[in-house]
């Protein structure tokens, strides 16, 4: 089970420890890191409005896919991985 990288919780949403003001769980590249969701697109939970994956497996944590180059779902228009 992934843990918030700022407070060692296991939950999502408010983390007064975060400096997002949200937990980020940061160690699974197949969950968003605000709020859990195998999902891309628009999150909720997230600070930035878009579901962000933890790194790893090679993919953008934005979108999941594999390219490099532009990005239309990550907030910097880059792939990110």
């Amino acid at each position: 089970m992934s843990k918030c990288r700022f407070c060692n919780s296991s939950s999502y949403g408010h983390c007064s420890t975060s400096p997002t003001k949200k937990h980020e769980h940061i160690e699974d590249d197949k969950k968003c890191e605000f709020c859990g969701s195998s999902s891309y697109g628009h999150c909720s939970t997230s600070p930035f409005g878009k579901h962000r994956h933890g790194h790893g497996g090679n993919k953008c944590v934005w979108c999941g896919s594999t390219s490099t180059g532009h990005c239309s779902t990550s907030p910097s228009k880059v792939h990110e991985k």
